[in-house]
């Protein structure tokens, strides 16, 4: 199975396993996704422009919902508030968790860093990714 697909299904069991709501709509290429935590839906914008991946988006706002509880977000990944900090730590664990296998040790996952920054678009949080992938 490919890198796309196992990372779909991973991310689509936490939704369903985690009862949130997804909704795909096409609008401007500006409009971000939003995340409503109290009805615990994720929208998703087909369209929207942005050098992230379309599973980080997805476990950005997944992210959301699983550590909030009573906000709506839009998607803002370079944001500077603890709420977004946090929503791209916790996405980028979520990734790194599908992604590297279980046998893998701390120190392959992060020898593979730049490939897994790359494979979901992340170059603009290659800090956090560090912070995530850290051998301790």
């Amino acid at each position: 199975m490919s890198t796309y697909n196992s990372v779909i299904n991973y991310l689509e069991n936490i939704i369903q396993t985690n009862h949130i709501t997804l909704i795909h709509i096409s609008c401007s290429s500006y409009d971000p996704d939003v995340v409503n935590t109290q009805k615990r839906a994720i929208i998703i914008n087909r369209n929207y422009q942005t050098h992230f991946s379309y599973h980080f988006r997805l476990a950005h706002e997944i992210a959301h919902l699983l550590t909030e509880t009573t906000h709506t977000y839009n998607f803002s990944q370079l944001a500077k508030s603890t709420s977004e900090k946090k929503a791209n730590l916790t996405g980028i664990k979520i990734l790194a968790d599908c992604y590297f296998s279980d046998h893998q040790s701390k120190i392959m996952c992060w020898e593979r860093r730049f490939q897994f920054i790359e494979t979901f678009g992340l170059g603009q949080l290659t800090h956090l990714v560090e912070h995530v992938l850290t051998p301790k």
